[in-house]
């Protein structure tokens, strides 16, 4: 089925230039993100939206990791789990406390070395 869009004259030209670098059309990007977007509706339908939301909210507020998150939600494609965060209004994943903490002791153990080293 054939369907008449209004663009932006620079939006479609940036579209056209894109699709040319991934080797493929405009249609095909749309079609793709159309696709995309019935993708992300269907797996927050059929999963129910209550069990999705917590999903996604723990794995926002770093209480569940992301392997955890996207098996929860059947999903292999992380940028999937980011737009259904997107999509749910929620921020970013945030580091959890404990790797956070990790992080930090093994940062100042490094400025530590490199101080020694020099």
């Amino acid at each position: 089925m054939n369907i008449t869009m209004s663009l932006d004259e620079e939006l479609l030209a940036a579209a056209k230039a894109v699709a040319a670098r991934r080797g493929t059309t405009v249609t095909g990007m749309v079609r793709a993100a159309l696709e995309q977007q019935v993708a992300i509706d269907s797996k927050i339908t059929a999963s129910g939206a209550s069990g999705v939301m917590q999903t996604l909210t723990d794995y926002s507020t770093g209480k569940l990791p992301r392997a955890s998150a996207m098996k929860d939600l059947g999903i292999e494609d992380y940028g999937l789990l980011l737009q259904l965060m997107s999509a749910a209004g929620l921020p970013r994943p945030i580091v959890p406390i404990a790797t956070r903490k990790v992080m930090a002791t093994r940062m100042a153990e490094m400025l530590r070395a490199d101080e020694v080293n020099r």
